[in-house]
């Protein structure tokens, strides 16, 4: 279940001149202004604008922006230019960011360990393969000889990258090796045939 919706904070409160149209009481009317923001758990994720009104101090009439007088109309505008919005309305967006920032640094990360560990194999070493039909199964290393590299196939499938791990079990590996140069690999990780390497 996802909570999502619009809220609002406090950001500037002053003195307004005039008197109240309910009671007449002469410089009683303050005006607020808040802020409205989305959020998504609560947390807030941006803002949407500004808000507010003035209130009667002795008999809390509330005047809507609608309702106001062309004067204070005025001054209520004026003090929603002076009032900025806090930011903290940005931390949602903010943490957005960040998240989508070390992603994208994790990935890089990620692509240049598996270009290396491609480019100079360990026996162990596990490639999570992308098979002919679309779903994921295991190579492991068996041997390197120079160029060439010794792989060992697993025999069975995942439809699910998450679950590829699961299939690393001895028994679940062919007895013969399939045999591939360091450049094949490197063009099936190049063509994403290839999906993640790791190495204990």
């Amino acid at each position: 279940m996802v909570i999502y919706g619009y809220n609002s904070s406090h950001l500037r409160t002053e003195p307004a001149q005039g008197h109240c149209p309910a009671c007449a009481t002469p410089d009683a009317l303050r005006t607020s202004v808040f802020g409205r923001y989305v959020h998504l758990y609560w947390l807030p994720l941006l803002p949407i604008g500004k808000t507010g009104a003035s209130e009667c101090q002795h008999c809390h009439f509330v005047i809507r922006p609608k309702e106001m007088e062309p004067a204070l109309r005025q001054s209520f505008r004026e003090l929603k230019q002076r009032s900025r919005v806090p930011g903290w309305h940005f931390a949602g967006l903010l943490l957005a960011l960040l998240g989508l920032g070390w992603n994208l640094v994790a990935q890089g990360n990620e692509v240049r360990a598996n270009q290396s560990f491609i480019s100079l194999p360990h026996k162990g070493d596990l490639y999570h393969v992308r098979t002919d039909n679309g779903h994921y199964s295991l190579w492991k290393v068996q041997d390197v000889a120079g160029n060439a590299v010794k792989l060992l196939a697993n025999n069975y499938e995942t439809d699910s990258p998450a679950q590829v791990a699961e299939l690393n079990r001895p028994e679940n590996f062919a007895p013969d090796p399939l045999e591939l140069t360091r450049y094949d690999l490197n063009i099936m990780l190049e063509k994403e045939e290839i999906v993640d390497v790791v190495r204990k």
